[in-house]
């Protein structure tokens, strides 16, 4: 009797990829049947509540390969939430989730499952060039991650995408971690466990346009810092001590020089406590805004809401 094969997960959240779904699930089928001797697979695409004709997509490929599974959420709940909707369905031996525009290039799982084979947990990807370069996007990716690795106890690559492999044991304690506001770039590395790192080169997107502005790519950044550190709530602590030594010593000089120059309109003591109580008033309402940032993100960990929620399935009994 032959050896079972081993099963291979792939995940690919999708929000209005109308035009990349069929040559996503082609390249991916192509390079699945390059493995399987060794593999077989599943390939799960979540339509993270698309607007265009996504789901018809994913049906009609479901339709003609039952290798290939689809859920399609109620609406948009983001990229984080779509991967995770997927990774609470899959059965592998090992996981792979990508995006569904062909920027991670399904040709680059051999490597990736050549890494497992050997060992590691967690098979990392990290982008070393790009075709649709923005200088904006590179520039703010950049701050981000060490804004991110200066904030945070679990270090974080540049250049990392959300594009891995996780074995069963790590996506399985992944999956038990139920936070709403999820930055998988820092959960997984919080885990643990061996890794390592295949660098690629990111082509042009097929087509559409990314789902990704410079609104959702702050909102993503701020919710990953909140995510993974709460430095930012100890440096306003510090931030506040050293303020208020350094405000007293300042007007105690102005204090000082004011006698021993034995003239009061030497230094105006209205100015510089104007100057003083406008500085402090900025640095209070910025340290509470942090605050309220912790508070908001707290709110919605206790609410206790659905992470996501599913409108259809195809080929999916889970």
């Amino acid at each position: 009797m032959g050896t079972k094969k081993k099963l291979i997960s792939i995940v690919s959240p999708a929000y209005n990829e109308e035009k990349n779904i069929v040559p996503m699930v082609g390249e991916v089928v192509d390079v699945m049947k390059s493995l399987a001797k060794k593999y077989d697979y599943e390939y799960i695409l979540v339509d993270d509540g698309s607007c265009d004709g996504t789901w018809e997509k994913i049906l009609a490929e479901a339709k003609k390969n039952k290798k290939i599974r689809g859920i399609s959420l109620s609406r948009n709940f983001g990229q984080q939430l779509a991967i995770t909707a997927g990774l609470d369905m899959v059965k592998g031996d090992v996981v792979i989730y990508c995006d569904s525009d062909l920027q991670h290039p399904p040709s680059l799982f051999p490597k990736l499952i050549e890494k497992w084979e050997k060992g590691a947990k967690v098979v990392h990807t990290t982008r070393i060039e790009t075709e649709d370069k923005r200088i904006l996007k590179a520039i703010f990716s950049r701050l981000f991650y060490i804004l991110a690795n200066m904030l945070s106890n679990t270090p974080i690559k540049s250049g990392m995408a959300d594009f891995k492999l996780l074995d069963k044991e790590i996506y399985t304690k992944l999956n038990a971690m139920r936070e709403r506001s999820r930055f998988l770039r820092g959960m997984v590395p919080w885990l643990g466990f061996r890794s390592e790192t295949v660098t690629y080169k990111v082509g042009k997107r097929n087509a559409g346009t990314p789902w990704y502005n410079l609104r959702r790519n702050i909102t993503f950044a701020k919710d990953g810092i909140l995510a993974i550190s709460t430095k930012p709530l100890v440096l306003i602590g510090y931030l506040g001590l050293t303020l208020t030594i350094t405000s007293f010593l300042g007007m105690l000089a102005c204090f000082v020089i004011m006698i021993v120059k034995s003239d009061f309109r030497y230094i105006s003591p209205v100015l510089l406590l104007v100057i003083f109580n406008t500085f402090l008033f900025g640095i209070v309402l910025s340290c509470l805004g942090v605050v309220a940032l912790y508070i908001s993100y707290l709110h919605q960990e206790i609410i206790k809401r659905p992470l996501y929620l599913v409108a259809k399935k195809v080929n999916v009994k889970k």
